[in-house]
């Protein structure tokens, strides 16, 4: 008669056949633990790296699971600083203070030219030709256009224009920055003449204006003209006096910063057109 195997021998045996179970729950608490791991490193925040950090060490028992010499890990923490980071907050405070002096030194530019042409203009009786002002583009310089720069409804450069330019020229002959020439009319349609609309009349006022800046030095390359009709009166037309203010061509000396007047103050204007 065959011998039968002890009960407990069968029992072992099967014990041994289904091991793999915790090996296999091992490798899942592991991959969970690397998933877990590089969440926080996508993340970038300090704070939960170092919950994430504390809350491993806690749970396995390794006070330096995280640390390294120079892993990934400690490369994540240097290049993403901190909100309290000294070093950054000085960077942006010196940044900041670079933004202020080029702005300042920008607008002290605009003023010694306010002044050149101010004076190139006095000396020649034509001080109440022109009016300056400073907005987000930069430095604009108004001529007036009636009885000064044209005749109404033409674009033929009178004398007394070309005195003007030539006063206002030199001021700009050598500047970096760019330089736009803008025609404007008041809101009074064109009947006959040449001109079908005040489009056509304020572009080809703007056009003359530019040819005769780079006839007297302007570089052409950094000079541009544009005609805005009545779009853009700097004051309402409601009278014959604001319609003369509003038949200009300005000439426009563009900020190289972002803003010239931030936190600045702007330069005074000079009187009135006379007329407004």
């Amino acid at each position: 008669m065959a011998r039968r195997k002890p009960r407990a021998a069968a029992e072992e045996g099967h014990e041994n056949v289904e091991r793999w179970l915790l090996t296999y729950a091992d490798m899942i608490t592991l991959l969970m633990v690397l998933f877990i791991v590089l969440f926080a490193i996508s993340q970038v925040d300090q704070k939960k790296f170092d919950k994430l950090h504390v809350g491993l060490a806690q749970s396995f028992g390794a006070a330096k699971l995280l640390d390294g010499s120079a892993g990934i890990l400690q490369g994540s923490t240097k290049q993403a600083p901190t909100p309290n980071d000294p070093r950054a907050a000085e960077e942006a405070l010196a940044q900041q203070q670079q933004a202020a002096l080029a702005a300042r030194r920008e607008v002290e530019d605009m003023n010694r030219i306010r002044q050149r042409i101010t004076a190139a203009l006095a000396a020649k009786g034509l001080a109440d030709a022109v009016q300056f002002q400073t907005d987000e583009r930069g430095l604009v310089v108004n001529v007036v256009t009636d009885r000064v720069l044209f005749d109404v409804g033409d674009s033929t450069l009178r004398h007394d224009g070309g005195l003007v330019l030539d006063a206002i020229a030199p001021a700009l002959v050598g500047l970096p920055n760019h330089l736009t020439v803008e025609g404007h009319t008041d809101n009074q349609p064109i009947h006959g003449g040449r001109f079908p609309t005040n489009w056509e009349l304020s572009t080809e006022r703007a056009t003359t204006v530019l040819r005769y800046l780079i006839g007297r030095g302007v570089t052409a390359r950094n000079i541009s003209a544009a005609g805005y009709a009545d779009q853009r009166p700097i004051v309402p037309n409601s009278s014959p006096g604001q319609q003369a203010r509003n038949r200009r061509v300005a000439i426009v000396v563009m900020s190289t910063q972002s803003t010239v007047t931030a936190g600045v103050p702007a330069p005074t204007p000079l009187a009135p057109i006379p007329g407004a």
